[in-house]
């Protein structure tokens, strides 16, 4: 109970310090606000308690400690609700987006004002309004659900989503969700199409392994390297991509990634002289680099 009480007053005396609301809200309003909060936290209720703690907010959006606090309540309902957060993931990536939308609206009443939940239920609403499930295992639904795994992602990457939902739109063109998928995605972040810069008749993977050649040209590896993941992230067997990523690793003295991505690609395709005197090149440079070190 001394603890109680102890943390009672300090949430009291920082409201009382930080009090200068906006709005014309009294500062006994806000910290009678801290109170409530407080013995929810320390009942254990944590969603009631950000409840009052956004409520500090609205009032006063400077109350640091009200949001710091938020953050904390928010780590503490992790852990209950982490089996909802898994189904909701396993759903995700199973392409099952209706459902997972429904998932999701179990996790948000468990902590309404979670960022990343509301952002991924407009994403979703969106997402699922077009293409409720995954149809099939076809190439073409396989990039499409890598994209939308990336955008409704809790760290996104929009440039990799747009990419391979475009690039599931060329494999299948006769599928109307696909580009009306990038679309609403390009509605949600028009700086992808603004600074698009593929010609239109040219393919998404031919454009980004020719970016790649381009960056490599300038010894721009890492750039190279990054536009390269993106297509082997939806074709792992391009032979060309496998190549090019090999040479950037190279150049970037990362022996071990430049020989792993040539004997792929060798596997691939075993006839290719050029990836045999790649690999001779790679593991005579490999020892050197080891015997400077040394």
């Amino acid at each position: 109970m001394k603890l109680t009480a102890a943390l009672s007053l300090v949430f009291t005396l920082a409201a009382a310090a930080q009090a200068q609301p906006a709005a014309a809200v009294p500062a006994s309003e806000v910290r009678e606000y801290y109170d409530k909060a407080f013995a929810f936290y320390t009942a254990g209720d944590y969603a009631r308690a950000m409840e009052y703690w956004n409520m500090v907010l609205r009032a006063d959006p400077k109350q640091v400690t009200a949001r710091n606090m938020i953050e904390e309540a928010r780590q503490k309902m992790q852990g209950s609700s982490a089996d909802l957060k898994a189904a909701f993931s396993r759903l995700l990536e199973k392409g099952r987006y209706a459902d997972a939308l429904a998932k999701l609206e179990e996790l948000l009443s468990t902590d309404p004002t979670n960022p990343y939940y509301l952002k991924a239920q407009r994403q979703l609403r969106r997402i699922s309004g077009l293409l409720p499930r995954k149809p099939g295992a076809a190439r073409h639904w396989n990039a499409a659900s890598s994209g939308i795994l990336a955008w409704v992602a809790e760290k996104e990457d929009l440039a990799f989503a747009y990419d391979a939902l475009r690039y599931a739109a060329e494999l299948a063109p006769g599928e109307p969700a696909l580009p009306k998928l990038a679309r609403a995605l390009e509605d949600e972040a028009p700086q992808l199409k603004l600074n698009d810069t593929k010609p239109e008749n040219v393919g998404i993977l031919e454009h980004k392994k020719e970016l790649a050649l381009h960056n490599i040209y300038d010894s721009k590896y890492y750039l190279a390297v990054k536009e390269l993941d993106g297509v082997l992230r939806l074709e792992p067997g391009d032979v060309m991509a496998l190549k090019r990523i090999g040479s950037a690793y190279l150049q970037l003295k990362d022996y071990r990634q430049a020989r792993d991505a040539w004997q792929k690609a060798l596997e691939l395709s075993p006839e290719d002289d050029q990836l045999k005197e790649y690999l001779q090149a790679v593991d005579q440079a490999a020892p050197r680099q080891q015997k400077k070190r040394s």
